[in-house]
């Protein structure tokens, strides 16, 4: 099922507890939330989410990022695969991977050719299999509370 903005929280509501500590996790959470619903409007925003008997099972999503032309690329924009889940027991179905296939897919229909993404190290081989490969380190730098490094 495509995502739209009534559902645009999906996402946000699967992510795995260690990515939120449980002081900040629903302000995280409904901030995450109103910027996907934002991003799926302005079309910066590519997610499905798969439900079985009312249930949401799985999901998954692309962000498309303003990149800008570089040596060897001139797409303006790139994808980065995110909330890519599976619910416990729907996992070593093939689910993640058909989602991510089929992301990757409408992503190249509006001309975006490069994507990206961190992989827990369980999905490492599921993403070599689509054709991802290792890439140069990035480096991360984050403002110390109040903005202020």
């Amino acid at each position: 099922m495509d995502h739209s903005s009534r559902d645009a929280g999906g996402p946000a509501r699967y992510c795995p507890p260690s990515l939120f500590g449980d002081a900040e996790k629903e302000t995280d959470l409904d901030a995450y939330s109103a910027w996907v619903a934002e991003a799926i409007e302005a079309g910066r925003y590519i997610g499905l989410l798969v439900e079985q008997d009312g249930n949401t099972i799985a999901g998954a999503g692309i962000t498309v990022l303003d990149w800008g032309p570089t040596r060897g690329d001139s797409c303006t924009e790139r994808g980065r695969v995110v909330n890519v889940f599976t619910a416990p027991a729907w996992r070593r179905h093939g689910i993640a991977k058909q989602l991510v296939t089929a992301l990757i897919d409408m992503a190249e229909t509006q001309g975006i050719n490069t994507f990206s993404l961190a992989a827990t190290d369980d999905a490492v081989d599921m993403y070599a299999q689509l054709g991802f490969a290792p890439y140069q380190s990035e480096m991360l730098r984050k403002a110390k509370e109040g903005g202020v490094i």
